[in-house]
């Protein structure tokens, strides 16, 4: 009878997990945390037990997405603490990378960039002990590298590692994928910083179309790229465009993520700003 319970528990925690990452894909952040915490308590949230320590990891990477990067962190951390007794060699190296990888990401949201890049690094160095050296999960590393390495305005190395990783993702993936359209979205933004406007609005717009056929027209990660094209629109004195972009992208964060969440809130700022602007151009 036990081991028919445990059968059963492990069924519904894999029920409550793989609805939280559907849920995840769709951008239902809060929903997908959620089912993740059910996944948990029906595992008994049990240190011992690898399965809870992958689910916290995967509950730590849809808090980040939702914004609630402390308690993000957390899991992360307690994972790493546990992983060194509940996995084996390259199991263990691999869950750490992964760990690694997911903390970089959390400093990149704090723009803590100095702390960001150590653990990506950490997180790729120990990923290239186990995987060749063109395959996609170093390829994820070297995106994510990419994009810390460009908040602290490393943009040759940046885009050197966005490239990289785009080889890959084309290899893999054919012509279109979310990651493809991350990756353009985030190499338009080491053009603009580099003065070349051309390549940056052909990324952009390239980085635009892809998310919307993949993931659809309300998806919080399309206005990530509305947000970046309104402001190179701004830079560019394309003020009108510019706000029009800022006003599609708020209206996504805030129907999905609501008006508290980070990203929310810097694109009310940046409306705002592009709204004044605009005001000035019309009187």
């Amino acid at each position: 009878m036990p081991q028919v319970r445990c059968d059963h528990n492990r069924h519904r925690a894999a029920q409550f997990a793989d609805a939280a990452r559907h849920c995840s894909a769709n951008g239902d952040y809060g929903i997908a945390a959620s089912s993740f915490r059910k996944a948990l308590r029906v595992l008994g949230n049990d240190a011992s037990d690898p399965d809870c320590l992958a689910l916290w990891n995967e509950l730590g990477m849809v808090l980040k997405y939702g914004g609630k990067y402390d308690e993000a962190e957390q899991y992360y951390r307690l994972a790493l603490r546990h992983s060194s007794t509940r996995f084996r060699g390259a199991e263990q190296q691999s869950f750490r990378a992964d760990l690694y990888h997911n903390l970089g990401g959390v400093e990149h949201s704090r723009e803590r960039f100095t702390r960001a890049e150590r653990y990506a690094r950490k997180g790729l160095e120990l990923r290239l002990n186990l995987n060749a050296s063109d395959t996609l999960a170093v390829a994820s590393d070297r995106a994510a590298l990419g994009a810390i390495l460009h908040g602290l305005c490393k943009y040759a190395e940046s885009e050197r590692n966005y490239m990289r990783a785009l080889r890959i993702y084309h290899r893999e993936y054919g012509a279109r994928h979310q990651e493809i359209a991350v990756v353009l979205n985030n190499l338009a933004a080491v053009c603009h910083a580099t003065g070349r406007p051309r390549r940056a609005e052909y990324y952009y717009l390239a980085a635009l179309r892809m998310k919307e056929k993949i993931l659809g027209r309300s998806h919080p990660d399309l206005a990530v790229t509305m947000n970046n094209l309104a402001l190179f629109f701004d830079s560019r004195g394309r003020i009108r465009a510019a706000h029009a972009w800022m006003e599609k992208a708020l209206r996504i964060l805030e129907s999905t993520l609501g008006g508290s969440h980070p990203s929310t809130i810097c694109v009310q700022q940046n409306r705002r700003r592009t709204s004044n602007q605009c005001n000035g151009a019309c009187k």
